[in-house]
């Protein structure tokens, strides 16, 4: 499986006062590409008091055949913070909005 970084983000400062974290959480967004069949791997990595590193992961294949439609959901769950834990409700309910060309 092939995979490409497609841009990272750290949680706002506002949001995070919003969650009650003291420590920094950052999120990494992944296209991945097995036989043709694109897909996406979140990555989240969360830091604490003792310096320990948290990291969270999750991946969904066989998204879309087509690239571009996958890099635009990809960018969306940049825009909103989709972390690992809720990627696969969000994806689902994204997938039912790419219909195929006929």
């Amino acid at each position: 499986m092939k995979k490409k970084f497609c841009g990272g983000i750290f949680f706002d400062p506002k949001l995070m006062i919003e969650l009650e974290k003291e420590y920094p959480i950052s999120v990494l967004y992944y296209l991945t590409n097995k036989d043709g069949n694109y897909g996406i791997e979140i990555v989240k990595i969360q830091f604490d008091y003792d310096s320990k590193i948290d990291r969270e992961e999750g991946h969904i294949d066989n998204i879309s055949r087509n690239e571009n439609e996958v890099l635009a959901i990809i960018n969306k769950l940049k825009d909103n913070y989709v972390t690992p834990i809720i990627m696969n409700d969000i994806i689902e309910d994204m997938k039912y909005e790419i219909t195929p060309r006929i």
